[in-house]
């Protein structure tokens, strides 16, 4: 991509000195250093960038961390109005929109990622959000959005992204339409500890389940296609109670990684399934929807032996560890409670359970809820948006909405080996886009 220019946008009013100082919360202090992102891909392109600038400095002054710069050494973001980063570029004449919707491709969406999305805490240099709008020969363009998982989660994510959408098109035909406005006060609730606390408390320092990907580790995404239709027939499947058509689709694409690893590793590993579950309009008190910063909570199965588990016995499994999770941490907020011993306990038995080299680990993130697809910045709605590759890891599967809001979109990482195997599951051929 071509580079064209890269701007610092800095809210339009400074940030009061009381909120200068804007310490990361007890969730936030979890996060590996990474940054998550969001690609929205629309057939038609602003004209210039001066309506996106001026919007996102007004919103800045809400979203006043994303303006600043993270601070690791004392887990605080410094909210000095340092700027958030806009950069332009253009594809070349031969990269057609099109291509890049219907064929889901980790390096050519990366190239349309801001650099500073493969970069971490190298305050006071790195902006915690990067944007990239990349125009298109054919006359669409590409908004890719990345922030920091130190202050943001997905829903955070898309607090953001429907404020700015709603503050540079004002005049959508949408009478009396709001801009959200979020707040800042989690880490109120779930004070931080310094990082030596937290590796106390998980028996020793952390690190990632998987280091930067070797010469032979090419990581791949394929694209299944779940209708209406074909929720409903799955669902026929499992009687008794009412099932969603996440927990059923999510049962049948861990079913099939789980004799994908049978295949590729052999038979001497067992597999979890890890989903993680958002907390905020679950607690008690429950927290508003536009509540920022991370509040999720991990959960897994339990372990699973053996490649012949059924559709119905993977669905009660799944149903049952996120319950169990949302019971669990329902009181985390309760100042009878002690909220951040119980978080914990929970990812120390994730560590323990799913972070193992003998053992299967599936990460399901369930992203159905979220209306990044709505997002009109005055030239249309995307005709594909989605959460995009992070770091590569394996046995990645990320669920969305449908373009036509009835059906589920799963996108799933594998490494290319095992992907080879996975597309040729019988049970899967039948969703491939």
């Amino acid at each position: 991509m071509n580079k064209i220019s890269r701007k610092l946008i800095k809210p339009n009013t400074p940030t009061p000195q009381t909120l200068k100082n804007y310490k990361i919360s007890f969730l936030d202090g979890f996060q590996l250093p990474k940054n998550i992102c969001v690609f929205l891909f629309y057939e038609s392109k602003p004209e210039d960038s001066g309506q996106l600038e001026e919007s996102l400095a007004r919103i800045l002054v809400d979203f006043y961390p994303l303006a600043g710069r993270f601070i690791k050494n004392d887990s605080l973001v410094d909210c000095s109005d340092q700027g958030a980063e806009l950069v332009e570029a253009e594809a070349p004449g031969d990269v057609e929109l099109i291509d890049l919707v219907t064929k889901i491709d980790i390096d050519r969406l990366n190239d349309l990622l801001p650099e500073q999305h493969f970069r971490f805490d190298e305050a006071p240099y790195n902006p915690l959000l990067s944007i990239q709008i990349t125009r298109f020969s054919c006359g669409g363009a590409a908004v890719a959005i990345s922030v920091s998982h130190r202050v943001f989660d997905a829903s955070s994510l898309e607090t953001f992204v429907a404020a700015w959408s709603t503050a540079a098109n004002p005049d959508d035909g949408t009478a009396g339409r709001i801009i959200p406005r979020p707040s800042f006060h989690l880490p109120s609730l779930l004070p931080s500890k310094s990082r030596e606390e937290l590796a106390a408390d998980l028996g020793g320092p952390r690190a990632p389940r998987t280091g930067p990907p070797g010469p032979d580790q090419k990581f791949v995404l394929k694209r299944l296609l779940f209708s209406n239709e074909a929720l409903t027939g799955l669902k026929s499947r499992v009687t008794g109670k009412p099932v969603s058509g996440v927990r059923v689709v999510c049962a049948v694409i861990a079913r099939a990684l789980i004799r994908v690893d049978r295949a590729v590793h052999g038979g001497g590993r067992g597999s979890v399934v890890f989903q993680a579950v958002n907390m905020r309009e679950r607690t008690i008190p429950p927290q508003s929807r536009d509540a920022c910063g991370n509040f999720v909570i991990p959960t897994i199965t339990r372990r699973i032996e053996g490649d012949d588990v059924g559709l119905v016995e993977l669905v009660r499994l799944l149903g049952d560890s996120v319950r169990d999770a949302i019971a669990a941490h329902v009181e985390i907020l309760s100042p009878d409670r002690d909220g951040r011993g119980i978080i914990t306990n929970t990812v120390k038995n994730l560590i323990k359970h799913g972070y193992r080299a003998e053992t299967n680990l599936i990460i399901v993130s369930d992203l159905t809820r979220f209306r990044f697809d709505e997002a009109d910045f005055g030239w249309g709605k995307p005709v594909w948006s989605g959460i995009g590759p992070q770091q590569p890891l394996g046995n990645i599967v990320k669920l969305m909405r449908n373009k036509e809001g009835d059906g589920i979109e799963a996108i799933v990482m594998l490494k290319e080996n095992e992907m080879c195997c996975f597309v040729q599951d019988e049970e899967i051929k039948i969703f491939m886009s």
